[in-house]
């Protein structure tokens, strides 16, 4: 199997005729050559153009020449091409798939390129045959990962800026996910998205790099539209047995990220999680997770100095002076919950009812908060409100025994604070 291509070496041999030629001569030209529907002109032996057996058959006039009659066509020279050069070539072909002129170093003229030459080159290449949907199917119920990427408000971008603009952000997109993520990248048009298919399980720092690269280039390129944002999941197809299943989790992942304002990917597993960035307010990001730390500090204060039979009204006193925690609850130095579910009685929303006697031992805001202290976690989906939200604990000592305070607080509130912090102008 080739690995690579010289487009001299796979280009069509079509006859070539001279620019000065007349109209005439041109029909004898074509008569003769009756397998041929084009010819590539020639001026001073460089090629110029081609001329289409259908645009010189209703021609009467005598006076023009063939040159006058060719079209320009796309010239290339020679080079040695992976697939994906083959597939960059392919995009140079105007929609029409007219044809391409290949020529030497030194401009002479070697054949032509036609849209299926070029896909019955780029077929040699298994992996490109096989349709993406196809190869996600393969990989459900393996340890692959299915990367989807978007763009918030595509479509007022594309009214704004017009069709080609809009594909031209999308192929940014695409290259910067190519760079950052191996596997099968392909654009989704149905869709408006890049999806990809990776051994690679996701990172958030490379995660983060990419939104940071995609937004340093379009701010270059469009400063005055501010209005968009990358969302974007990675989903385990080792947990997806049906690609139904899939389908069904990605239409639900799609909208949450969606309703999130900002550049938000969500990790789908076991535990699903949210990994952000925000360019334009990542002070005030730090400067949030500060006061949540510091009015939960104030929280723990309330109910070391409390009566261990009250904790759980002196937590539930707390959401007057903090009500953007959603829920509080105590664990002993084992990990079982010792308090319920504590909730914020305005919460709008479900909250599950936790109970004493729960197991969270295993749980990395216990784990964390024995070893180091106190932690506050990435975003991730509550199993209490099955909606994002952060967990802060905090380890602290009563009576000569150890316990951790946890508390929830939902992603929505957390957006709410950021609004509500002003951001300081340079």
């Amino acid at each position: 199997m080739k690995e690579s291509f010289d487009l001299g070496s796979i280009c069509i041999s079509v006859p070539t005729v001279s620019y000065d030629l007349s109209v005439q001569e041109l029909k004898e030209i074509f008569s003769e050559l009756k397998i041929y529907e084009y010819l590539t002109v020639l001026k001073k032996g460089k090629p110029i153009g081609i001329v289409f057996r259908k645009d010189v058959e209703g021609i009467t006039r005598k006076d023009l020449l063939t040159g006058e009659l060719s079209r320009l066509a796309v010239k290339v020279k020679d080079l040695n091409l992976s697939k994906e050069g083959l597939i960059g070539i392919m995009e140079l072909l105007p929609i029409v798939k007219e044809p391409i002129i290949i020529t030497d170093k030194k401009g002479n003229y070697l054949g032509v390129l036609t849209y299926d030459v070029l896909l019955h080159y780029i077929t040699k290449y298994k992996e490109f045959v096989i349709p993406l949907i196809q190869h996600i199917r393969e990989s459900l119920g393996t340890d692959q990962y299915l990367y989807i990427f978007g763009i918030k408000n595509f479509k007022g971008f594309r009214d704004k800026f017009g069709y080609e603009k809009a594909k031209g952000l999308l192929k940014i997109l695409k290259e910067d996910i190519q760079e950052s993520i191996s596997g099968e990248v392909e654009e989704i048009e149905e869709k408006e998205e890049i999806w990809a298919v990776s051994k690679e399980p996701p990172e958030k720092e490379r995660i983060k790099h990419l939104f940071e690269e995609f937004f340093r280039e379009y701010t270059v390129l469009f400063a005055d539209y501010p209005h968009i944002a990358l969302y974007g999941m990675s989903i385990n197809l080792k947990l997806f047995e049906s690609l139904d299943k899939l389908n069904e989790k990605i239409k639900e992942l799609r909208e949450r990220a969606k309703n999130v304002s900002g550049y938000i990917f969500i990790v789908q597993g076991l535990q699903p999680k949210l990994i952000l960035y925000d360019p334009r307010r990542k002070k005030v990001l730090k400067n949030i997770k500060e006061k949540i730390m510091s009015d939960f500090e104030k929280v723990l204060n309330e109910v070391v100095n409390a009566p261990k039979e009250l904790w759980e009204f002196t937590l539930y006193d707390a959401f007057k002076k903090y009500p953007y925690f959603e829920l509080f609850y105590i664990m002993s130095s084992s990990g079982l919950q010792i308090s319920n579910n504590v909730i914020n009685p305005n919460a709008s929303y479900f909250i599950a009812q936790g109970k004493k006697g729960t197991d969270r031992s295993e749980k990395p805001y216990f784990k964390e908060a024995m070893e180091k202290g106190e932690y506050i976690s990435d975003i991730y989906l509550s199993k209490a409100t099955d909606d994002f939200c952060i967990t802060v604990s905090k380890k602290f000592q009563y009576e000569g025994k150890v316990y951790v305070l946890a508390g929830d607080i939902n992603f929505k509130e957390i957006h709410k604070l950021i609004k509500e912090t002003p951001r300081k102008r340079r």
